[in-house]
């Protein structure tokens, strides 16, 4: 798990990437391919999900499970997957892409158990050695 970074989400763009739905991650700088972590923000407000959920119905579509709020509220602060980050590119066809952005690819989320709690961090910020000892027995099903 040394030298493992994490990237933070609003809650309800964490949970569609680790339910597999979200395939681009929209950001205004470039990473180098490989595993990442997404943690879930610690705040999000009312009006921020809905926001979100809004914009999936219309731009994506009504049919995509949209998380419920209470179900945002439970996962903040906490580590929800580990997703492999492909390329980063500055045009791309996914639904998910906005213009003028990067698109982060992301592919095979790894879903991680609720309750691995992490400090978050603007940008891509190191795993701390705790919830990296936690992801840890997660992944060997000690947890």
């Amino acid at each position: 798990m040394k030298g493992v970074c994490a990237f933070t989400v609003k809650p309800h763009w964490g949970l569609l990437i680790r339910a597999g739905l979200k395939t681009v991650e929209n950001r205004n700088f470039r990473v180098p391919p490989g595993l990442y972590f997404v943690h879930c923000a610690n705040r999000v407000t009312f009006a921020q999900w809905s926001v979100a959920r809004d914009w999936v119905s219309d731009r994506i579509g009504p049919q995509v499970p949209f998380p419920s709020y209470a179900e945002c509220l439970a996962w903040r602060g906490c580590v929800c997957c580990g997703v492999h980050v492909a390329s980063a590119l500055t045009q791309s066809k996914d639904p998910w892409f906005m213009p003028g952005r990067v698109a982060w690819e992301l592919e095979r989320p790894a879903p991680c158990p609720p309750g691995i709690r992490a400090r978050g961090g603007l940008g891509v910020w190191p795993v701390d050695s705790d919830a990296a000892r936690r992801l840890k027995r997660a992944q060997q099903g000690k947890e």
